[in-house]
């Protein structure tokens, strides 16, 4: 029987493999004109995470009349966008902040959850007064945080030079995510009591079982981990 990876070794792949794509993207936006295969590469992401959702929505018939659609159109457009890959990478990462965005701000309205909230109610049997606020608190921050990200990434797209966008986009969004979770996680300790309290990677178990959830009455969620707290 072989032994499978370790859960440090999965990081570690994981890491250096989200680390290759962002210095590939960095790379590959800056240059005037792309071979076809750069095009495909840039759009890969993006296009996994739709064919998912769909797949999820509608089925797996529809997803690969989805994937046919896809391939056909790119097939079309693709001398534009060897010579345009930049825009590829950008509308990509204005339309996540903007989704994840729309993801956080809309659970705010009146009549839903806000989503840290639903999110601690996964890891917390009991929701105290004092820890629903925090949460509501937090879903606002990170609304905020990925409007102003796709605000900063559009002004800096039009205004900067490009490799200046391509630094904040394809380099920093990531660590700034991650800068954002220390600092909340330092905020958190420092305002919750000990018993609302949990590791730092109880957002990610959070969002896994609620995933899981979902997926099992059939609805879907974003892909994408945003960072929640609970």
């Amino acid at each position: 029987m072989n032994a499978r990876p370790s859960p440090l070794v999965k990081t570690i792949v994981i890491v250096l493999l989200v680390a290759l794509d962002m210095a590939m993207a960095h790379y590959l936006s800056r240059q005037p004109t792309v071979q076809g295969w750069a095009v495909v590469l840039a759009l890969l992401p993006m296009t996994v995470a739709v064919l998912s959702l769909i797949r999820r929505a509608a089925g797996t018939l529809l997803c690969c009349a989805a994937l046919a659609g896809m391939i056909g159109l790119l097939v079309v457009v693709l001398p534009l966008l060897e010579h345009n890959v930049s825009w590829v990478y950008f509308i990509q990462n204005i339309t996540v902040n903007i989704l994840l965005g729309l993801w956080f701000g809309l659970s705010l309205t009146q009549g839903n959850e806000p989503l840290c909230t639903a999110f601690a109610e996964q890891l917390h049997p009991v929701m105290n007064p004092l820890l629903r606020r925090y949460t509501t608190h937090l879903t606002q921050v990170w609304t905020a945080i990925f409007f102003l990200m796709a605000t900063v990434s559009i002004g800096l797209f039009f205004l900067a030079p490009l490799t200046v966008w391509s630094v904040f986009a394809n380099l920093l969004s990531l660590p700034i995510m991650v800068l954002v979770f220390v600092i909340e996680y330092a905020v958190r300790k420092r305002i919750l009591p000990s018993e609302d309290l949990l590791g730092p990677t109880s957002a990610f178990r959070a969002y896994r079982d609620r995933i899981k959830r979902q997926s099992t009455s059939g609805n879907t969620e974003p892909s994408t981990l945003p960072g929640t707290k609970g």
